[in-house]
């Protein structure tokens, strides 16, 4: 099987980017599957190496492209506008979980659990906020930027304890941002803990794999940031605990199915005053991921297994919606653990 994986790094991002994706190939070589790695970052670009290659699917982890005057296209909605079969969530489902605000709102009226919130947009420079923005008074909140992955944005300047605090940071966000998100702030809760969950699959043949995330030195307020991230000052550990697990997977499960995501995706979690709360959706992890990783080692995957059950959850999807001239390589079958195989596969 030939698999073509696709990605538009950004200055500065071409060695870590081609590391990551040489990582995936050689992962999937051990279950049969061959891959080649491409740098696109036009529509041109994609379909010459499509042309050229014609795998039988297609992984992308980035979400846009450009036309050639410059309009960004969604990649997935090309390949599926093509018929081209692909792992990861639909067109849809991505943009969804892309607006922090939107699959909130969706949240809301699906009745899972997420921290009030209040968007804020600058449209031609008319500043456009939901209702009960200029009422505000349950301080502390965290702004956000609504359209911003891996805690891009966010340091300790984005948490506010008062109105004009809270005003000005939101004047200063819709200078770069278009969009932004006001959210309760439960990082003051004495009981605060976060966790992400890890999943694998589609429907009711999913695994569900919780972590809690920690950081390394205690702050004086609680935020994980990009800088945390990259420079490792977060730790990650699978949960043990069987009844806090269950509450995890329980919610996570809904808020996935709420936003329709697939194959594989993230959820982050906040346990605050006794309480859980979904707060966002990755939807479309960049593997190997190292949280990613932490939620699989949980229930025995390591880091090559876990990338072949992402694929292996992709493939059969496909496959049962009849999508491409698809077969299950043998060796995927024979080196993924029997628990995994049982529960992708039931």
């Amino acid at each position: 099987m030939k698999v073509l994986l696709l990605s538009t790094p950004k200055v500065g991002q071409y060695l870590q980017d081609a590391e990551s994706n040489y990582t995936i190939i050689d992962a999937l070589s051990r279950c049969g599957i061959s891959g080649k790695h491409f740098s696109i970052y036009t529509k041109n670009q994609l379909f010459s190496v499509l042309r050229l290659e014609r795998p039988e699917i297609v992984y992308c982890a980035d979400y846009y492209t450009t036309e050639d005057n410059g309009e960004h296209l969604c990649i997935h909605a090309l390949l599926e506008e093509n018929q081209i079969p692909f792992i990861g969530s639909s067109p849809a489902a991505l943009e969804l979980v892309l607006s922090k605000s939107d699959l909130k709102a969706k949240w809301w009226l699906n009745n899972v659990s997420t921290p009030p919130y209040f968007p804020v947009q600058n449209i031609n420079n008319l500043v456009l906020a939901a209702d009960g923005y200029s009422t505000l008074s349950d301080y502390p909140y965290i702004l956000k930027p609504d359209r911003e992955g891996y805690s891009r944005g966010l340091d300790e300047s984005s948490i506010v304890f008062d109105q004009k605090s809270l005003e000005t940071k939101t004047e200063d966000m819709l200078k770069s941002y278009k969009k932004i998100l006001i959210e309760k702030y439960l990082g003051d809760f004495s009981d605060i803990r976060e966790f992400t969950v890890a999943m694998i699959g589609n429907g009711h043949h999913k695994l569900l794999m919780p972590a809690e995330l920690t950081l390394k030195q205690k702050k004086l307020l609680r935020i994980i940031t990009t800088e945390d991230k990259e420079t490792h000052k977060t730790q990650a550990l699978p949960v043990k605990d069987m009844e806090l697990s269950r509450k995890l997977t329980t919610l996570s499960e809904k808020a996935f199915d709420i936003a329709g995501v697939r194959d594989y995706a993230r959820c982050d979690l906040i346990l605050a005053d006794g309480r859980l709360y979904a707060i966002e959706i990755n939807g479309q992890p960049m593997i190997p991921d190292k949280w990613f990783e932490v939620c699989a080692s949980g229930i025995g995957l390591d880091p090559t297994e876990y990338i072949n059950a992402i694929f292996l959850a992709g493939l059969l999807r496909n496959i049962r919606n009849g999508y491409g001239d698809l077969t299950i390589p043998h060796q995927m079958l024979e080196k993924l653990p029997v628990q995994i195989l049982e529960v992708i596969l039931k």
